[in-house]
């Protein structure tokens, strides 16, 4: 599904797509103070193409195809069972908008999308981890507390 947003078309990225999403994320990294390693581009399309199947991710693209957005989640599907339907989740791993063009729609175009997306997929729940600064976006995009039942345990650094 492909939509557009003031001349910036959001989509479900594809193979050809991984060297457009490892950029964004270069981007979002080097913006966050994390030092350049060589090879970063070539590593990071090369693990999001082997774990794609897991990984549904979309763009958003300026008509000129320089990519702008990015949203990369982890599908997590629970096995069958006698006491509940088989359902599934998505974690939203990383969203990102060109600092330049937020504000204007992309985000919450790109998380319409995502919605969209999750119910051909058996998807009934969105999850992240939100920056502080990110917290009222999601807010009004109808994210909210997760039930009191729902736990984690930090193994290491998050860092």
């Amino acid at each position: 599904m492909t939509t557009t947003t003031a001349g910036i078309d959001v989509r479900l990225a594809d193979a050809e797509d991984a060297f457009a999403v490892a950029a964004l994320i270069l981007r979002w990294d080097l913006a966050e103070g994390a030092p350049m390693r060589p090879g970063f581009i070539d590593e990071f399309a090369d693990a999001w193409l082997a774990d794609r199947a897991s990984r549904p991710t979309w763009l958003a693209v300026q008509a000129n195809g320089d990519p702008v957005g990015v949203v990369i989640a982890s599908l997590v599907r629970k096995l069958p069972s006698l006491r509940r339907p088989a359902t599934a989740w998505l974690h939203l791993a990383s969203v990102y908008v060109a600092p330049e063009l937020r504000g204007q729609g992309i985000g919450a175009r790109l998380l319409e999308s995502v919605v969209d997306w999750c119910p051909q997929h058996g998807v009934t729940r969105l999850q992240l981890n939100s920056a502080d600064a990110a917290t009222e976006f999601y807010r009004r995009a109808g994210f909210g507390a997760p039930a009191a039942r729902f736990m984690q345990l930090h193994l290491a650094s998050e860092r």
